[in-house]
């Protein structure tokens, strides 16, 4: 009887670990479940828009527009890593998906940063770097999003999400 109590028990743990998923064991945080969201741009939003706009035109690629529902992406996400304190781009699977099935996104990739105060700034630091740069000279891209947020320290946090549509 003991053996067949202990062979239950084994069994039962065994379901119970197998019924997990990678996709359970992820919760996305509350910000990301906002669905109304009336967008406002801020005057840095714009001119960061502006900068990158001018970038690609110097390299001979195409303006991008900016993407409304790309920039909620990109402020729900401002929001996230302000409540975090840092930079990340953690959660990016859930904006890659939102944007493909509000958008028919073909592709998306992203540039965040944070601490720099002006958006000649952040255009620079992302411009120095390569995988940033790159984001910014993909040819395919035709829209952008792009958010701003101050923290209460004064802190700003960017995200600029890039479509192809």
């Amino acid at each position: 009887m003991k053996k067949l109590s202990l062979v239950l028990v084994i069994l039962l743990l065994n379901i119970s670990v197998l019924s997990c998923s990678v996709k359970e064991d992820v919760e996305i945080p509350e910000q990301y479940n906002a669905t109304h969201i009336q967008m406002e741009y801020s005057q840095m939003d714009y001119e960061i828009a502006e900068i990158i706009n001018d970038y690609r035109a110097l390299k001979g690629l195409s303006k991008l527009n900016i993407l409304v529902e790309a920039s909620k992406e990109a402020f729900l996400h401002n929001l996230y890593m302000v409540e975090k304190g840092e930079a990340s781009h953690d959660y990016f699977f859930e904006r890659l998906e939102n944007l493909k099935k509000n958008v028919n996104a073909k592709s998306v990739s992203e540039n965040v940063g944070f601490g720099y105060s002006s958006a000649q700034s952040i255009v620079n630091a992302w411009l120095k770097s390569e995988n940033h740069r790159k984001n910014i000279e993909t040819p395919e891209f035709t829209d952008l999003g792009i958010s701003s947020k101050e923290d209460q320290n004064g802190r700003h946090y960017f995200t600029n999400i890039f479509v192809k549509r």
